[in-house]
């Protein structure tokens, strides 16, 4: 007999909380937003999976930071909450301020284009500075819970389902934020959304981290100066993939330099064909991850001055997800916005990473940086204008759902300008925009459409925020 495709469920469930503010998901734009909103009066809840926050710089271990300075590396286009991390972190002993590095140098991979100023950190370190400033901040965190459904009513959620130990509940709120970094609610919700690149839908591909320690530092520093203009260890690669020798899809390797010597983080495992919202490839991508990485534990061993020695310290809990959901919103960031240093009116956020797109079928990337034309392919020069773009408010409201907003990775933006936009640093960014504008909009009584950006720039900059 064959099983149905579909069964019909139906039961009541308890409503056990109503806000003004509900954030789903406690990565980068959560924090912050929920930060931004309880900050700005509103009774916020916050909506986390795990038993901490941080998202894919703590599950995923991804990281550094990438710049929160301006293209030229002069001056600083991410603050607020962002920077509050920072200081909290620093203050723990487990980061290094961005001020304090530079492109070309460990902290960076020796990569000079976009990677000044990163921000090394220890993932351990911001679990406990976010949940710090999170609870300081007084807002309620439900960890250990996962969002289910949207409950809509017409075109504005009522509630949303969300699933824990407990079961399944109900939390209502007045304005929504979606920060779950695959527009998970605006998806549920019935906002529209495109994948990948215009051409075939194709996405980056996923990449587990891993953290190596007991590595020779003054080893791996003399190689790299000694090979000006070659990624990483990119000839050893080479001639080993002639040889047969190396099978990971990626030509060169990344090792970033964290605050304690002799550790790293590390950024080489490639995963193809991975749609980050199908849970059939994320449990291949997993599992293909750790294969991977323990093919590049065991070659650097084996191959690469400086790791004669390295010592496997942990591989990230989930795999990394550059690219999934692009929400349409009510303004489409587009890669010629990013390239240009475009200005808008309405204007949240600042960032000057470069156009940065892992091939989704091969093994190399672009990385176009702002001032450059998009038909460069790869350009290791620092540019000297312009110096950042702007994120205009519009990007982070979606149609046809009037009370949620939507933050970090999947903001409404092109294959292109995303590639640059999803890294963590502008993801704090939207997020505070996002929460603030959440909790504005309840006490003018206005749809999140209609908050006037002029008003939210205004706050944000109280925050600390640069805009």
């Amino acid at each position: 007999m064959t099983a149905p495709r579909k069964v019909h469920l139906a039961f009541d469930i308890p409503v056990v909380a109503e806000c003004d503010v509900c954030i789903v998901g406690g990565g980068s734009s959560g924090i912050a937003a929920s930060i931004a909103a309880s900050r700005a009066g509103a009774h916020t809840i916050l909506v986390e999976r795990y038993g901490f926050l941080g998202g894919t710089s703590t599950a995923g271990m991804v990281g550094p930071f990438m710049t929160s300075y301006s293209a030229d590396g002069t001056q600083r286009v991410v603050g607020g909450v962002f920077q509050e991390m920072i200081d909290r972190m620093v203050e723990l002993g487990g980061a290094i301020d961005p001020a304090r590095t530079e492109a070309g140098s460990a902290y960076s991979a020796f990569i000079e284009l976009g990677h000044a100023h990163v921000t090394p950190f220890h993932p351990e370190a911001l679990k406990l500075a976010a949940m710090e400033l999170v609870q300081g901040a007084g807002v309620r965190i439900l960890f250990h819970t996962s969002f289910v459904h949207a409950l809509l009513d017409a075109e504005r959620i009522e509630g949303i389902v969300v699933h824990n130990k407990a079961g399944l509940s109900l939390i209502r709120a007045r304005n929504f934020v979606d920060a779950s970094a695959d527009a998970d609610v605006a998806a549920n919700a019935g906002v529209p959304y495109s994948k990948g690149r215009s051409s075939d839908g194709k996405m980056m591909p996923a990449t587990l981290f891993m953290r190596f320690g007991n590595v020779d530092d003054a080893r791996l520093e003399q190689y790299a100066r000694a090979h000006p203009g070659e990624r990483l260890f990119e000839g050893i690669v080479r001639q080993a993939r002639a040889e047969g020798r190396w099978d990971i899809p990626r030509e060169y390797l990344n090792l970033y330099r964290e605050p304690t010597p002799g550790e790293y983080r590390v950024n080489i495992t490639r995963l193809h064909d991975i749609d980050g919202t199908n849970p059939d490839d994320l449990s291949r991508a997993e599992i293909e991850g750790r294969r991977q990485g323990l093919a590049v534990f065991r070659f650097m061993k084996a191959n690469c001055p400086g790791l004669e020695n390295v010592t496997l310290l942990e591989m990230a809990a989930q795999v990394g997800i550059r690219e999934t959901r692009h929400i349409q919103g009510l303004y489409t960031l587009t890669g010629e916005d990013v390239l240009a240093g475009r200005r808008f009116e309405d204007a949240i956020a600042r960032c000057a990473y470069p156009i940065d797109i892992h091939d989704p079928t091969g093994s190399r990337g672009k990385l176009i940086g702002l001032g450059n034309s998009a038909a460069d392919t790869e350009r290791q020069v620092k540019p000297t204008a312009p110096a950042f773009y702007d994120i205009p408010y519009r990007c982070l409201v979606p149609v046809r759902v009037k009370n949620l907003l939507v933050a970090g990775r999947p903001i409404s933006a092109t294959h292109e300008a995303a590639a640059s936009a999803r890294v963590i640093p502008p993801c704090y960014a939207t997020g505070q925009a996002a929460g603030l504008a959440a909790a504005l909009s309840v006490q003018q009584d206005h749809l999140v459409a209609s908050l006037d950006a002029r008003l939210l720039r205004e706050r944000l900059r109280e925050q600390g925020a640069i805009v």
